[in-house]
């Protein structure tokens, strides 16, 4: 069988090899590589087999499934293994679609350009590793590769306070690394797994005690959370946010916090279901908390970017809850709301970016009635906002729909919380547009210009993903049905 998943992530090597080295041409490099990316994806797609099921033990299979021995020393049995189902092809999806937007917006980029795209390709090259990685050291090594690329771009292309930004981003997130490290190897070792294999842990975690498996989701939940980022360890988020250059955002919301609703799905709920279920009043506090406290606190923000950033904490706070009912209407939920997020919020950190670039501030109050001088950028203003308020027929609306019916299934009238979450969401999204793209002009330089072709065109794909995926969500539910949600939680 022709390795494709390999073939796929030497492309993405290779490639990011060469646009470190290619200087100005750099941008070239990038755009032909994310595209390649892009074809190999679609192919992965449409060759997809549909999901193996379970197999002898009740395993979950994996397509396209590869292992190759890597460390073998005695007890220490380490190999390369990978293989995607119905969730890894999804959130591969989006890396794709997000690289080449990325790429794309960032084309005027003139300041050490074989760096910017690098680091760029690097970050969607450890994304792509996470997803498809089934071994825990071979999970773990692409989940740290993605910090340190990500450390870059906000500490050098960021802004006033991009050195504290950074710093903090990569502390909270490399202790949780830890934390969560700990806890897969506390899983393999107790439960006696015969390798680092998913397969080999699956079987073995599955059989140890609750008090146990408690423990260790509690660690991992907590390693897991920090990269949602669930409240309290969710203010390297905004300042993050704020001090990144627009792609290392973009990047940053659309990839790197659904690492963590990946992960805990993939090595949490999956493979500890009993220390999952004693957890629950856990998550169900934490998840409540967060989707309040983000959605509160965007409706004081002034900075159009760390409202976004803001509504990106209470958006996540929504994945979390529908993980945490425990359900395979949850569990899909959860995964269409990632992938709707990503879209969206890249969207709208790209609109950021351009409104700064165009009128040189992002206070909202400070603008007003930029329509008839930009009516390109303002009708991307407005698609990001309605799609993030969930508008039906945009991609946010079947994803939140499902997420609040799941809730009323597994909770009943506690779903009214984020039901009147969702109504403040809107209103403060509503507020910014009725504040910056009507009424009279203010705070609209002489000569300004609408966007540029290449932050239109990076704009305009997300926006086709916005409302293809709205008009038919089930080109993405088939394909996250086919996975262990179908089962779940499984026996």
């Amino acid at each position: 069988m022709f390795p494709l998943l390999s073939a796929v992530l030497a492309t993405l090597l290779v490639g990011t090899a060469l646009t470190f080295l290619a200087g100005k041409n750099a941008r070239w490099v990038a755009l032909a590589t994310s595209l390649a990316f892009l074809a190999e994806v679609a192919y992965l797609l449409a060759s997809y087999p549909g999901w193996p099921g379970y197999s002898a033990g009740l395993i979950p299979g994996f397509a396209d499934q590869e292992s190759y021995a890597w460390i073998h020393l005695g007890w220490l049995q380490v190999n390369y293994t990978v293989g995607v189902d119905g969730i890894s092809l999804v959130l591969i999806l989006l890396t794709a679609i997000l690289q080449v937007a990325t790429v794309i917006y960032s084309w005027n980029e003139t300041r050490r350009p074989g760096a910017w795209f690098g680091l760029v390709m690097l970050t969607c090259l450890g994304c792509l590793g996470v997803f498809i990685a089934l071994d825990i050291l071979l999970f773990f090594l692409f989940w740290e590769a993605v910090l340190v690329p990500m450390f870059f771009l906000i500490g050098y292309w960021g802004g006033p306070r991009r050195r504290y930004a950074a710093v903090k981003f990569f502390v909270y997130t490399h202790v949780a690394s830890i934390v969560m490290l700990v806890g897969l190897l506390a899983l393999v070792f107790y439960s006696g797994a015969t390798s680092f294999d998913f397969a080999s842990v699956y079987a073995a975690g599955r059989g140890l005690m609750t008090v146990t498996q408690t423990f260790l989701f509690l660690a991992l939940f907590f390693g897991f959370g920090v990269k949602f980022p669930i409240v309290p360890f969710h203010t390297w988020l905004p300042d993050a946010h704020v001090e990144a250059p627009t792609g290392g955002s973009v990047l940053l919301a659309g990839l790197l916090l659904k690492l963590g609703g990946y992960g805990l799905i993939r090595w949490a709920v999956f493979v500890l279901p009993s220390g999952f279920h004693e957890s629950q009043p856990i998550l169900f506090t934490i998840a409540f908390v967060t989707i309040v406290w983000g959605s509160i606190v965007s409706l004081a923000q002034r900075d159009l970017k760390r409202m976004v950033a803001f509504s990106s904490i209470n958006h996540m706070g929504i994945v979390l809850l529908a993980i945490a009912l425990g359900s395979s209407l949850g569990l899909l939920a959860a995964v269409l709301l990632m992938f709707a997020h990503g879209i969206v919020s890249a969207l709208l950190f790209m609109v950021s970016g351009s409104v700064h670039h165009t009128y040189g501030t992002r206070d909202i109050p400070s603008l007003g009635g930029i329509t008839p001088s930009t009516p390109v950028l303002a009708t991307m203003v407005m698609v990001g906002s309605l799609a993030s308020l969930g508008l039906p027929w945009l991609i946010s609306f079947p994803a939140e729909f499902t997420a609040l019916l799941a809730t009323w299934d597994g909770l009943a009238y506690w779903v009214l919380i984020p039901l009147g979450i969702l109504v403040v969401t809107a209103g403060f999204y509503i507020w910014m547009m009725q504040r910056m793209l009507f009424g009279p002009p203010r705070g609209i330089p002489v000569g300004v210009h609408d966007l540029p072709w290449y932050e239109s065109a990076a704009m305009s794909l997300l926006v086709v993903f916005t409302i293809l995926f709205g008009i038919l969500p089930f080109l993405l539910v088939n394909l996250i049905v086919s996975s262990p949600i179908r089962g779940f939680p499984g026996t």
